[in-house]
């Protein structure tokens, strides 16, 4: 039986890591998201998750409809930082078990897929989910021009952003490979041929090495 194999994209705000996923879609790669994952667990009311944080938080945790009250949590954790630990100590075994699930429902015969990991060097729990780790860089100033398109932020809250979280040079010490995303679409789809025609070789290689007879 050929085994799905699994691969986190990654990379900081502004990188490119939806696009890039979407282009390897477009090749016929599978892929699920963790943040999509926390998503519907927030937002499905009666969930273990949620009751765990209303017990850790308090009733204004939860809001009317029963999911989780964002503001109210945001605002929380942000004057008590010892708080989004605890948090995500909560969260974060519910989307393991949620990407677990999804990844066994994928189709058989499938060679590989991608989770969308965006916080895993933070978080390397979910490095049990995959066998490889690939990277999505850009130049900086690409990112913040990227973000500010999309969203309502101005450069001086993005750049903040960026600086809270993790470097790209400390995200290479974890990466199995890296994927270059700083210039045109068109450079972008090629770089992503490539990567898709590496992974189709290695693991097409590696399921041959591991038939039994």
């Amino acid at each position: 039986m050929m085994k799905t194999h699994w691969i986190a994209i990654t990379g900081g705000i502004g990188s490119g890591k939806s696009l890039v996923t979407q282009i390897f879609g477009e090749l016929g790669v599978p892929h699920l998201d963790a943040d999509e994952a926390n998503r519907q667990i927030i937002n499905s009311p009666q969930h273990a998750a949620l009751r765990e944080i209303r017990h850790a938080l308090g009733d204004k945790a939860i809001d009317v409809s029963g999911c989780l009250n964002r503001d109210f949590v945001r605002e929380t954790v942000f004057q008590h930082p010892a708080l989004k630990r605890q948090l995500e100590q909560i969260l974060h075994p519910h989307i393991f078990a949620a990407l677990q699930i999804q990844q066994n429902q994928v189709a058989p015969h499938t060679l590989y897929g991608l989770i969308e990991l965006p916080t895993l060097h933070e978080n390397s729990v979910f490095r049990q989910l995959v066998e490889r780790v690939l990277l999505i860089v850009a130049d900086e100033n690409v990112r913040i021009e990227r973000v500010k398109a999309r969203s309502h932020l101005n450069e001086k809250q993005i750049r903040a952003i960026i600086a809270n979280q993790i470097s790209d040079e400390q995200r290479l010490r974890f990466a199995d490979d890296v994927l270059h995303n700083s210039g045109s679409l068109n450079d972008l789809r090629a770089h992503v041929l490539r990567q898709h025609q590496f992974y189709q070789t290695i693991f097409n290689q590696e399921n041959q090495h591991n038939v039994t007879f």
